[in-house]
């Protein structure tokens, strides 16, 4: 979940824009004798209604690194692309629109545009991509899938007030 997991999840909260209120989360870990996990199954409630599942772990081989997320009006698949390298493919399909495109593998292209898009942030004064609310979300949903495959129990996360 820690290496992988949590930013499946956040994934998810930013391509939906909606914020993740319940969690219930399985592994083979969060026991005495294995207190790291090397698989999960993590399920979420969004806000808005809608339900999201990751699976994740070093113990799956030739994984395919995918994300689907599907709606009334279609798919958007990302293809083999939840790594630390841009690579991959992203499909679009609905009924106006069918599409795919395909990224090289660039190694340094993520890193360059986070650096990049902070440089601007602080250059223009304007709020970063991801903000330090996105980052306490994050540590929100962690926390919920940890004690969730601790206790067995489905584990609702308080909405932040926002001031």
């Amino acid at each position: 979940m820690m290496a992988m997991g949590t930013h499946c999840v956040d994934l998810l909260h930013f391509l939906l824009g909606q914020d993740i209120v319940e969690v219930t989360a399985l592994t083979d870990g969060q026991r005495r004798d294995s207190p790291l996990e090397r698989l999960a199954t993590i399920c979420v409630r969004f806000n808005g209604g809608a339900l999201g599942m990751v699976c994740c772990g070093s113990r799956m081989p030739d994984s395919k690194n995918d994300a689907t997320l599907s709606g009334s009006h279609g798919r958007m698949v990302l293809g083999d692309s939840l790594r630390t390298a841009l690579q991959g493919s992203l499909e679009v399909v609905s009924d106006t629109v069918n599409t795919t495109v395909s990224y090289q593998q660039d190694a340094l292209a993520l890193y360059t545009r986070q650096v990049e898009a902070f440089n601007k942030a602080i250059q223009h004064d304007t709020e970063p991509i991801a903000s330090g609310l996105d980052g306490l979300r994050v540590v929100q949903a962690t926390m919920a899938m940890v004690e969730s495959a601790s206790t067995g129990r489905t584990v609702k996360i308080a909405p932040l007030s926002v001031e």
